[in-house]
């Protein structure tokens, strides 16, 4: 019984695509001594009988042993069994390393790529114009809009079960309860629930009705299929893509995209396998052809053809400017298939990248990276990560921006260097989906491009649209509203005072000899805040208003 100990990771990396926190927790449950100790009988078996049947027989033997239904458990499991075994069989990996690739508990060196890229050190001139060049906030610049993770879920049933046992909830098959807590909304849900078309065409219509005229560009960083991941097929992730393909060029008629994929977006998820094993039934050419048919209206030749062939690409978007699109999937470990190219670089990616950086320096050229997983991500290959870094480290003149998703939440990642310095920052962007409890919504960049050859494209702002999904479906015959979630964060800093201390000590950098600020101050602060055009007082006497009500209530 103590093949326990190796099936129940197999069977929490194939749960995993539910929540990577959770996959964490019970990957710390797992003992890298019991890993370890039956690994090498398990990968032994396996490579000696090549027999997928019989993984997959055993493993669902233990489905009673992780948090999820028996359906659940059971459609991972036939999913990846014949690719599993094949990685299994395959894999120059040792158990050891297959154990400490994913166990916290078996920390060790990370393993080394065996790649070798001549990497320039970044010139000290160079970061010393880009800091005495960055453009102040009140630069005129492009507006870029950034849509994340919408999960759109073709099957979502209002009314219908939004607490099932299964990873996705919402829909006819789940039942409609009578209890009004259990019930789908109109517009979407919080708990395991994924887009509904509604939500998304609400969404893609309130960006366009609001921003498309000012858009320079859209960035679509992928994940469009739903988290029915256990049972995901090739057709619903090519309808997802294409629904959503087909949204953005109805509402953003000329307006480039420049779309990423994600690891939803492919079946069985995660599953992005190396060009080498191809011919061996296990391809991702399905993907990679059908995107590139849908795209390439929104592309030129050549990134086609680099998108066809490895899924990534890099667009000259105009003089002096670039955008690289990666492929991070090939490096995220729930991507089984990095139990065979862990030590290598799938696809070239990163000599690529370096190559394409290395042509853009040359050529005068400021570039964005975007892509679906940040490289930052503690589910990507650490070996991967680092030579990522470096790169981006040697080319920090270069490039001015990084994007990416995945995470469903707002976030932003700094780069350091080994003196502690920040070279680099990554914005990683909100979900459209609710799937788990957020709020929908997307971002939109203003970037230092629309002054020729003196622009740097540098980010100088960002605002991020938000609707609050319980209050649309308290009213679900409108369209959800939504406000910049600033306008919130503004009347929280007018009534709450940590809030208020903690934006006001920012404004000096955090100076100890800063003036105390009263209610009337406040306000002022507040005023500043919310005042950008200066021939009216609309916004200032709001806030004041909204401050004064909250004063006599209190």
């Amino acid at each position: 019984m103590r093949i326990v100990a190796l099936l129940v990771p197999l069977l929490v990396l194939l749960l995993a695509a539910s929540s990577t926190a959770t996959a964490g927790k019970l990957f710390d449950k797992v003992k890298c001594s019991s890993c370890k100790a039956v690994g090498g009988l398990v990968v032994g078996l396996v490579r000696l009988t090549g027999s997928s049947s019989l993984l997959r027989s055993k493993a669902k033997l233990f489905c009673g042993l992780v948090p999820v239904a028996r359906t659940v458990c059971v459609g991972y499991i036939d999913s990846w069994a014949e690719s599993l075994t094949y990685i299994v069989r395959n894999s120059p990996l040792s158990a050891s390393d297959m154990c400490a690739l994913y166990l916290k508990s078996c920390a060790r060196r990370p393993l080394e790529m065996d790649v070798k890229l001549e990497l320039p050190e970044p010139s000290a001139a160079a970061l010393r114009r880009r800091l005495e060049n960055y453009p102040p906030p009140s630069t005129p610049g492009l507006k870029v809009l950034h849509i994340a993770d919408l999960h759109l879920d073709e099957q979502y049933a209002e009314g219908a079960d939004n607490s099932c046992p299964e990873v996705l909830c919402c829909r006819a098959e789940n039942g409609f309860p009578s209890d009004p807590s259990r019930r789908a909304g109109r517009w979407g849900d919080y708990t395991r629930c994924d887009s509904p078309f509604r939500l998304v065409q609400s969404m893609v219509h309130h960006a366009a009705k609001r921003h498309k005229d000012q858009l320079a560009y859209i960035m679509w960083t992928g994940d469009n299929a739903p988290h029915d991941s256990w049972k995901t097929s090739r057709q619903e992730v090519l309808s997802s893509c294409s629904n959503i393909t087909g949204l953005l060029r109805h509402y953003f008629p000329g307006v480039p995209v420049f779309p990423v994929i994600g690891n939803h977006d492919s079946a069985p998820i995660n599953s992005f396998p190396p060009p080498e094993v191809w011919r061996d039934g296990f391809s991702v050419a399905w993907l990679y052809s059908a995107l590139a048919d849908f795209w390439k209206p929104w592309l030129p030749a050549d990134a086609v053809a680099t998108l066809e062939r490895y899924g990534y690409y890099s667009v000259g978007v105009g003089p002096g400017f670039r955008v690289i699109v990666l492929n991070t999937n090939v490096a995220y470990k729930l991507n089984f298939w990095v139990l065979l190219t862990a030590q290598r670089d799938p696809y070239h990616q990163l000599e690529w990248l370096a190559g394409e950086l290395r042509a853009a320096s040359r050529a005068g050229e400021k570039c964005h990276v975007i892509g679906h997983i940040s490289p930052a991500d503690p589910d990507i290959l650490p070996a991967w990560s680092h030579l990522y870094r470096r790169i981006i480290h040697s080319y920090q003149t270069t490039v001015t921006a990084e994007f990416f998703s995945h995470t469903h939440v707002d976030e932003v990642q700094i780069s350091k260097d080994k003196n502690d310095e920040a070279f680099a920052v990554s914005y990683i962007a909100p979900s459209l989906s609710p799937w788990k409890d957020v709020n929908p919504g997307y971002k939109v960049y203003t970037v230092d491009g629309a002054r020729g050859a003196d622009s740097t494209w540098e980010l100088t702002d960002l605002e991020r649209w938000t609707t609050d999904l319980a209050d649309a479906n308290r009213d679900p015959d409108r369209y959800p509203r939504l406000v910049p979630a600033w306008s919130k964060a503004v009347n929280a800093m007018l009534l709450k005072d940590h809030l208020f201390t903690k934006y006001y000590r920012n404004l000096s950098g955090g100076s100890r000899v800063q003036a105390d600020c009263d209610g009337e101050c406040r306000q002022e602060v507040i005023c500043n805040v919310v005042t950008a055009d200066r021939s009216s007082s609309l916004h200032c006497d709001l806030a004041r208003a909204t401050y004064r009500a909250g004063v006599s209530l209190a």
